[in-house]
């Protein structure tokens, strides 16, 4: 699994907002205010909830039989505009038009060989990966060749937040002991550490306190767990609540600096078979509504969130947030396409056909 977004503790998945993000911070840092933006349901933008104008530029399917779409997912653009794309054991290239260059997965424990789950984050001409089978860290070129091993000083990292000038973001949790576990939903300590280019673990940037439902030998998520680097390297976006809220941390002093939430419309959660078994079996609560924000996009100084709205005709919603933490503008993406990543000028977008063959396809915004 390779996740990004940080993906999270999205392995394991209503109306109050649950477990809000707690900064450890040292006694020596100075104190900064928390700005709480509440946003009303309509953004400021005259033509928002329309359909957002795309022109396709390139697409790439699988039909080459060079490599294979299963669930693609965790797509990143290096600054050469190269595109990396994660898959069941697959780690795909692609050129900047679309052209497939190779499959980088290795599969081993060997140096530059990877396990079957594992994250991944670019930083100028480099490429770091997490092997969550070994917890094995280390560096490569954007071809995939290896340059280092990075010798983590905690072996408890369950996440690579992302890569910085002068460090990486990793996340680890401390779990309630087993005999608290009892059939409730239970604070977790989730904490993001900052953790210097040797490896060695310098502080705590962030501590989130999101619940899940824990029993004997057995767990299922509540809050979802999404934590986002900003472009810059400066910010943190992180959602640990089931309802609209967006965190806003600054890396250098530990503080939550903006609290942004906006009236949001729930969607009705539709319990599947497996959730109702699993309810009736363990006690677990029901969930009503789905979480409000599914992913964060941060591009520039806005903000792209996904919602949870997701329309048959005009597809899925999506909120623009600027630097202030102001709701500006909301739009559709189009009915069946999954949004990956967003530039200035473009965004990729997963598509499944009526065949049920999957594309990667790159659309140019039309102003």
């Amino acid at each position: 699994m390779l996740g990004h977004r940080v993906a999270s503790r999205r392995w394991a998945g209503q109306s109050s907002v649950l477990g809000f993000l707690v900064i450890l911070a040292a006694a020596a840092l100075p104190s900064f205010s928390q700005t709480i933006i509440e946003n009303p349901a309509k953004p400021k933008a005259a033509n928002a909830g329309r359909i957002i104008a795309l022109a396709e530029v390139w697409r790439i399917s699988d039909e080459s039989g060079e490599f294979y779409f299963k669930y693609p997912h965790n797509l990143k653009i290096a600054e050469d505009g190269s595109i990396f794309l994660a898959e069941a054991e697959q780690f795909l290239k692609f050129s900047a038009d679309g052209k497939f260059l190779g499959n980088l997965y290795k599969k081993g424990q060997g140096p530059g060989e990877i396990g079957r789950e594992f994250y991944y984050h670019l930083r100028g001409p480099d490429l770091f990966v997490q092997d969550m089978n070994s917890g094995r860290f280390w560096r490569a070129d954007l071809e995939g060749r290896f340059q280092e091993s990075i010798i983590l000083a905690g072996k408890d990292y369950h996440g690579f937040v992302g890569a910085l000038p002068d460090g990486f973001l990793f996340l680890k949790t401390v779990w309630p002991p087993p005999n608290e576990r009892t059939g409730k939903l239970m604070e977790i300590l989730e904490t993001v550490a900052l953790v210097g280019p040797d490896g060695s673990e310098r502080r705590d940037a962030a501590t989130f306190r999101p619940k899940t439902f824990l029993g004997p030998n057995t767990g299922m998520s509540w809050d979802p767990d999404i934590t986002e680097l900003s472009p810059d390297g400066k910010r943190l976006y992180a959602v640990h609540s089931r309802d609209y809220v967006i965190e806003i941390v600054d890396l250098a002093s530990g503080s939550i600096v903006k609290r942004v939430s906006r009236l949001y419309p729930k969607v009705p959660h539709v319990e599947v078979d497996h959730e109702t078994d699993f309810r009736k079996k363990h006690g677990s609560p029901k969930k009503e509504f789905e979480t409000d924000i599914d992913e964060l996009f941060p591009v520039g100084d806005r903000l792209w969130v996904a919602t949870s709205t997701d329309d048959k005709a005009r597809g899925k919603l999506i909120d623009v947030f600027d630097k202030d933490g102001r709701f500006v503008d909301s739009f559709y993406l189009g009915a069946g396409r999954q949004l990956m990543a967003v530039r200035e000028d473009a965004v990729y977008c997963r598509e499944k056909g009526e065949d049920e063959a999957i594309a990667i396809v790159k659309y140019g915004i039309v102003k």
